[in-house]
């Protein structure tokens, strides 16, 4: 919990204060580093297997950064990787590049006399929402118990933001001094924005003719044809048992005399302050103001005062609190008014002004009465945090010591649900396509990287609970008979016949519009239906035209004619006009701000190199592979 907890904060501050959080994630492979085995002499700790300079990373700290880097290309893909595969895909050397390359950043930045203040630190720690309460407010008490469950302190936590602010000030200065060449922004811009216009009949499948049903011996022809398309998914049967901190809170009892202390405690925070509706009339000088003054002195309202000697409207400025109004002369002339009273003369840093109070609702203090059930439930969602670490505790003690996940999930009130035959989308077998998954994707991912059944697994959650997973029952994937298919079967074969017949019907289109008969007419004829576009761009976002036409359509000439299947059958185009870039799309801008980004993570990747020469990074090859793959 708490590496996804570092890692948004990290993320959280970088985002802030630069938005170029991923310029650290430079990749060292492919350079030099050290000599790719053994320590190069570089003193550090016996057990280290990286070496940044003075920083030394122990097996267990990259494999906690490689698991986390596992986590999230799993939830991403939906796919569990199994720790092989996330090494061959590069996982691993991405983890160690990370790792180096921060550490270089925050080496180099020190040694320049980057500094970053503990307060600085403070102000983006209290910032975070995973350290706030359902209020928004900073909650002490989640901070500390967060950090005491992962075994950190206040002052590692705060030493770690204190990094991320120094380094994204340090390679901050390279993106902020980065200006993509006009002549590049102008090419990829000409490229990108380009658009064009087209005739298009589109042949839906089904619209012309249908289908008859097989006989037996088409349909058994086809079946073994495509019969590797009807394989089944593997599927696995799962039971789960699951805790979070929000149902912890609803089954806490909290005393009396804890609620009323903590109200006692913070009496301030039910102090709900006066409010006034305040209306203004603004006036270019006292003179103005002593005539509007004395005309409503003689019978006439604000507004009509107003309007005579200065022409211009009231303002309202609503219902507000002293500290809502952000001029201090005009908030003390309002607040010291009685009900009705329009005041003397104000004078402004805006000119001067006459205020009128139309309605006043008194400060008051909250009674307990009315506080009582929201401190209940503040100060239960404070003690379940606490308590589910110890259940989690309790939990893996329970389950090391051969207690059964019904066992458990019984004596800590776990929520149990018994799962069978989920498919790697998270679905249920025989679910409809468009239902809802039945676990989230991190459960779904674990369920499917266990190898063993009945294994148990304990995942923690990152919305601050944690699930036990155990794995009940594997049905590998299989080719079912024709006879438990048979009607999906038939439905694919004249699905297949149909597209056939479109795409037929499409080619004979095409054939006769390259002699230069109308699309619009050869619609009609064939029963397509047929749109000249409006002009769409590459990336075919608003376009009605099919997206499988777009590519074809941009390598086409002005006037050519193309044919080819699409998804909801087959369709015909003729690219009818070209539209070039508009030079002044205020998109050039922002391409020209990406591209920007693109060069600055170059010249971020050529500065980790050169940092080389005076901070050296050294890898014990050899000891990280015998740690993550057991050879």
């Amino acid at each position: 919990m708490l590496e996804a907890l570092r890692n948004a904060s990290k993320s959280w501050v970088m985002k802030i204060i630069l938005g170029a959080l991923a310029l650290t994630f430079v990749l060292f492979f492919g350079t030099d580093f050290g000599g790719g085995g053994g320590h190069g002499g570089g003193g550090g700790s016996p057990n280290s297997v990286l070496e940044v300079g003075e920083q030394n990373f122990t097996v267990h700290q990259i494999g906690r950064e490689f698991n986390q880097e596992v986590q999230q290309v799993s939830q991403r893909t939906g796919q569990r990787l199994d720790t092989q595969t996330a090494i061959n895909i590069g996982l691993l050397d991405r983890t160690i590049a990370r790792l180096a390359s921060q550490s270089l950043f925050d080496q180099a930045a020190q040694n320049f006399g980057v500094a970053a203040s503990t307060s600085a630190a403070a102000d983006a720690i209290r910032s975070l929402p995973q350290f706030q309460d359902a209020a928004g407010r900073f909650s002490r008490a989640q901070f500390e118990a967060t950090l005491q469950h992962q075994g950190l302190s206040e002052a590692d936590f705060v030493n770690q933001v204190q990094l991320d602010l120094l380094r994204s000030q340090y390679i901050g200065t390279i993106q902020n001094a980065i200006t993509a060449p006009v002549i590049l922004r102008d090419a990829i811009h000409g490229r990108r924005a380009e658009r064009r216009i087209a005739d298009i009949v589109t042949i839906p499948a089904g619209a012309i003719s249908s289908a008859p049903d097989p006989d037996e011996a088409q349909l058994g022809a086809f079946y073994q044809e495509y019969r590797d398309s009807f394989e089944t998914p593997e599927f696995r049967s799962a039971t789960v048992a699951s805790l979070d901190a929000e149902t912890l809170a609803k089954s806490i009892v909290i005393p009396s005399e804890d609620i009323e202390d903590a109200y006692q405690s913070r009496i301030n925070d039910f102090q709900v302050p006066e409010t006034r509706d305040v209306m203004q009339a603004s006036l270019l000088s006292r003179e103005d103001a002593e005539r509007a003054l004395a005309l409503i002195r003689a019978g006439k309202s604000l507004a009509e005062a107003a309007e005579e000697v200065s022409g211009l409207p009231l303002v309202d400025m609503g219902t507000v609190g002293r500290g809502d109004i952000a001029l201090s002369e005009l908030a003390d002339a309002a607040f010291a008014l009685s009900l009705g009273q329009i005041s003397d003369p104000v004078e402004s840093s805006l000119g001067w002004h006459l205020i009128e109070v139309s309605n006043i609702t008194p400060g008051r203090t909250i009674p307990f009465t009315e506080a009582r059930d929201g401190i209940r439930e503040e100060l239960a969602r404070e003690e379940s945090i606490d308590r589910i670490f110890d259940v989690l505790n309790d939990v893996e003690d329970g389950l090391a010591a051969g207690s059964t996940i019904d066992a458990v999930a019984r004596d800590s009130n776990m929520t149990t649900l018994r799962l069978d035959g989920i498919a790697r989308n998270g679905q249920l077998e025989g679910s409809a396509a468009d239902s809802e998954p039945a676990l989230p994707t991190e459960l779904v991912s674990r369920l499917f990287e266990m190898q063993k059944t009945d294994a148990t697994e304990v995942i923690e959650s990152q919305a601050g609970g944690f699930s036990i997973l155990r794995l009940d029952r594997i049905d590998a994937p299989r080719i079912p008979e024709l006879s438990e298919v048979h009607n999906i079967a038939v439905d694919a074969w004249k699905d297949d016949q149909l597209r056939s017949i479109a795409d037929d019907t499409a080619g004979k289109i095409a054939e006769r519009a390259k002699t230069g008969e109308s699309l619009e007419a050869l619609a009609s004829e064939f029963g397509g239906r047929f749109e000249r576009s409006p002009a769409f761009d590459r990336t075919g976002e608003g376009a009605t035209v099919p997206l499988d036409l777009i590519n074809p359509l941009f390598e086409a000439a002005e006037g050519d004619v193309i044919s080819l299947p699409v998804a909801a059958g087959a369709a015909v185009g003729k690219l009818i006009g070209i539209e070039a870039a508009d030079p002044n799309d205020p998109q050039r801008e922002e391409l020209a701000r990406a591209i920007s980004g693109q060069i600055a993570n170059d010249l971020v990747t050529q500065l980790s190199d050169a940092l080389q020469d005076d901070i050296p990074v050294d890898i014990d090859r050899e000891a990280l592979e015998s740690a993550f793959t057991g050879q």
